[in-house]
């Protein structure tokens, strides 16, 4: 609400505006304290001439409601209507509320995600355990996460076990992790028996912490509606001041109330702001931070998806397809070692070869070196792993296939590989190739790898070899074309295509939303046409929800003008009405199309 919230609370609404209301009206109706009628009518008038002068003073801000519906209260004022300037101020303080009430049913479902987190969570010191809060977990801390607990923070599991992901992917059935996996925090351990869990970040920057945080900053966005209305406040009021004016030489006092009551916009914004605040705590639960109504609007109305690759489509997942160990040692000691280095790195790649052999053997002296690989003593060993670079190949030296990923491995200065190819869940191909928007793939990776992606998902439109200008070229021109486009990237190299599009999402990683892109698939890329879907969905209901509210108030306008309706009834329908009705619109759509 635009009121000033520092000065006067939530508390002084209800007392100012709320109480006085009752007061006069149970006074109109029992006739105790009936002469104290005008002065309970003049506390609320008063309290919305504060309100309005406080906004233009601190934040030079013309709020059309209070100067609406003030001006009610000194017309029946003047007129000594008060009964029906009691009324008016009863409905309208009450749609306030409405309004509090809206917004705070979209947090709580964002709190409940939060509150799932343990304030006290067991840690593992050295084999003894202690108890500790969780906002004190830091990188490297062994939390021991019990049967129906949530996992407090991004982890690595140090133990096999089923966690119900539900709260960030919506998917119901329970998943299986085994040492090494990575774990969001909001996984919940079903499994019976105790789990543990490396922290990787503490609770503040953490998966579920992350996405309630964005989510509830995303509510502070102003939707389309909200914005129309911002650009119309001033010829609003003057249009409501001038046909007053008319109505009052024309027909009679009462009768021209009608219009400041009508032309409250408090229906429009509340519908508008409540479908976006309640589709933004529905994604969010589902593991999608959006940046409010307005970026839902934008999602809505695309046409054409462009779709980066690797980080995207492939989520940098790979499946191992040779291993190919140094003459001198055994293939299984050969996986052993890669395994045990492995796990100690935190690069995705890392987590599929750390997978390779349950064995794990001691590391020391571990470094990794960013982009390039990883290095250390296995087994009293000597081993370097990663790129043709950090070992000073020969760049012609390539054993696997173009379609492939080499990852080589010296021991003691023996040289062994391994091929790995990128593995894509067939629930993402499925997905994708269900679209019905126009797909392009866009990907800065090499022809081969592009065109056998872009066969996978049945894609007939696809670029490679793209710097992160070529893309956004690329943007560019398609959006000259009419259409209206959906960048989906990993939220690094695509940050520019992400920018410039007409509406941007990244996929895994949720600081980008903080930067340029419009709503975060944090499980990935099969999530997309839930974010559509829910899109559209919500423009659906708000266009049913303002339609009804329009209506309405049509009606009361009509009726309020001729004296067919009471200014009582003309102020129930005309605010509240045309609120509650509205509100009702969208819970009824929902579920129609549901």
């Amino acid at each position: 609400m635009d009121r000033f919230m520092d000065a006067y609370s939530k508390v002084s609404w209800l007392i100012f505006m709320l109480i006085p209301s009752i007061a006069g009206i149970l006074a109109s109706i029992t006739g105790i304290g009936y002469s104290f009628r005008p002065i309970l009518l003049l506390i609320p008038t008063l309290f919305l001439v504060l309100n309005l002068v406080y906004g233009i003073v601190t934040i030079r801000r013309f709020n059309v409601e209070y100067a609406l519906m003030s001006s009610a209260g000194f017309v029946t004022l003047a007129h000594r209507f008060y009964f029906e300037g009691l009324i008016v101020m009863f409905l309208y303080s009450l749609a306030e509320l409405i309004e509090d009430i809206a917004e705070l049913y979209a947090k709580r479902r964002l709190d409940k995600l939060i509150a799932l987190i343990p304030s006290k969570v067991i840690v593992d010191a050295g084999g003894s355990h202690k108890i500790v809060s969780s906002d004190s977990l830091k990188y490297g801390d062994v939390v021991i996460v019990r049967h129906g607990e949530a996992v407090p923070c991004d982890g690595i599991a140090l133990s096999e076990g089923y966690v119900n992901t539900s709260l960030i992917t919506g998917e119901s059935e329970p998943r299986y992790v085994t040492t090494g996996d990575y774990v969001s925090s909001g996984y919940i351990n079903v499994s019976g028996n105790l789990m543990r869990v490396k922290v990787l970040r503490p609770i503040s920057k953490s998966t579920l912490y992350r996405i309630v945080e964005l989510a509830l900053e995303s509510l502070e966005e102003k939707s389309l509606v909200e914005r129309v209305l911002d650009k119309l406040l001033k010829p609003w009021a003057v249009i409501a001041y001038a046909s007053f004016i008319v109505a009052y030489i024309l027909t009679d006092p009462l009768r021209a109330v009608s219009i400041f009551i009508v032309a409250c916009p408090s229906a429009f914004i509340i519908n508008s702001s409540f479908s976006a605040a309640y589709t933004t705590a529905i994604l969010a639960r589902r593991g999608i931070v959006v940046r409010g109504g307005r970026a839902l609007e934008a999602i809505a109305r695309v046409d054409t998806i462009i779709l980066d690759k690797t980080g995207t489509l492939t989520l940098g997942d790979y499946e191992i397809t040779r291993i190919k160990p140094p003459d001198n040692i055994d293939e299984e000691y050969f996986k052993s070692i890669i395994a045990s280095l492995a796990s100690v790195s935190l690069h995705p790649l890392s987590r599929t070869l750390s997978k390779i052999s349950q064995k794990k053997l001691q590391v020391d002296n571990f470094s990794e070196k960013i982009g390039l690989g990883v290095e250390g003593v296995v087994d009293s060993r000597r081993v370097v792993m990663g790129s043709s670079r950090l070992l000073n190949l020969n760049s012609d030296y390539k054993p696997c296939s173009e379609l492939e990923s080499t990852i080589y491995i010296s021991i003691d200065g023996d040289l062994g590989y391994i091929c790995l190819k990128e593995y894509i869940n067939p629930k993402t191909i499925n997905v994708i190739s269900n679209l019905n928007e126009r797909i392009i793939i866009a990907s800065g990776d090499k022809r081969g790898k592009v065109e056998s992606i872009a066969r996978m998902f049945g894609v007939r439109e696809y670029y490679y070899e793209m710097s992160p200008e070529d893309k956004m070229r690329l943007v560019n021109s398609i959006r000259e074309q009419g259409k209206r486009v959906l960048a989906v990237g990993d939220g690094v190299n695509d940050i520019v295509a992400l920018a410039v599009a007409d509406a941007g999402v990244a996929v895994g990683n949720i600081d980008a939303v903080v930067a340029v892109a419009d709503a975060v698939l944090v499980e990935g890329v099969h999530q997309l046409p839930d974010i559509i879907r829910e899109s559209r969905v919500h423009m659906s209901t708000l266009i049913a929800a303002l339609t009804i509210a329009v209506i309405v108030k049509i009606v009361a306008l009509t009726g309020g003008l001729t004296g067919l309706l009471p200014l009582w009834l003309v102020a129930l329908l005309g605010d509240d009405g045309a609120t509650i009705l509205g509100l009702l619109t969208l819970i009824l759509t929902r579920h129609i199309i549901y």
